[in-house]
């Protein structure tokens, strides 16, 4: 049962990506705007068949544990995600930290995880609620992860105790 969930999972995921690299425009995108299109695209997906993907994201309630029915999926995700930060680390557009870049593929995994749990319990008509939990929570995950006034006062502080040597 669990290999069959896999692959549905797995069969969206692809599903997913092929639809957004097929949009002429997203190659043009940042890495925060391709996150979105997948997202987006990955939820509409879902609504094919959508009263069968809430009952089993509802039945694997501890998504930020390890979880064998999204194993390939999150494999096939952090794939995805290394392609977005290596482009992302090289315009600038995320801030490479040391120790802590490791982690950014699992912050953006459960970005991932806690808008799928919560679009699973949206009753808002045409899931609107989902739609702004999308925004904000993606927007928050690269907020995180871009250049902020913490690297920046690092940088200072780098710098002045090499002025004073």
């Amino acid at each position: 049962m669990n290999s069959e969930l896999q692959f549905e999972w797995t069969n969206v995921f692809d599903k997913t990506i092929a639809i957004c690299e097929d949009d002429l425009n997203y190659n043009t995108y940042s890495a925060r705007e391709k996150m979105l299109a997948f997202v987006f695209t990955f939820l509409q997906s879902l609504n094919s068949n959508e009263d069968k993907y809430i009952t089993i994201i509802k039945k694997n309630r501890f998504p930020f544990i390890q979880n064998a029915v999204f194993s390939e999926l999150k494999s096939n995700f952090y794939v995805y995600v290394d392609g977005l930060i290596l482009t992302a680390s090289n315009s600038g557009e995320i801030q490479i930290r040391p120790f802590l870049s490791n982690y950014y593929k699992q912050v953006i995994w459960n970005a991932f995880l806690s808008i799928l749990y919560f679009w699973s319990n949206d009753k808002s008509n045409f899931k609107e609620n989902t739609d702004v939990m999308v925004e904000k929570t993606i927007h928050f995950a690269f907020d995180l992860l871009a250049p902020n006034a913490i690297d920046s006062g690092i940088d200072y502080l780098q710098h002045f105790i090499k002025l004073r040597k």
